[in-house]
């Protein structure tokens, strides 16, 4: 490749950096307007409170998020349970 090639190579590969830049200027503020506009994240609610809340034993509470059958997160060893979600499986399961 000769200098005149390298140079044509480079221009196109800064024309192109230019518009990655911008786009992610664009995304960044995007972003951030989601972010302004979200409601902030609940606190997620331990196996405790929810067996509590539920009426059952944590055992059962337990079984049952592993299985799949509660919505539920799993933090590292521990398990945690988003209220809304909570919520919105109890709607269903009182339609049932």
């Amino acid at each position: 490749m000769d200098r005149g090639e390298t140079l044509a190579c480079l221009e196109a590969i800064e024309t192109d950096l230019l518009s990655l830049v911008q786009r992610v200027r664009v995304l960044r503020a995007e972003l951030r307007e989601v972010i302004k506009t979200s409601p902030d994240l609940e606190a997620l609610l331990d196996t405790d409170a929810v067996a509590k809340l539920l009426g059952v034993e944590t055992a059962y509470l337990y079984s049952q998020a592993r299985a799949g059958k509660i919505p539920s997160v799993k933090l590292g060893k521990y398990r945690r349970f988003s209220p809304l979600q909570i919520r919105k499986w109890l709607e269903r399961k009182a339609t049932r």
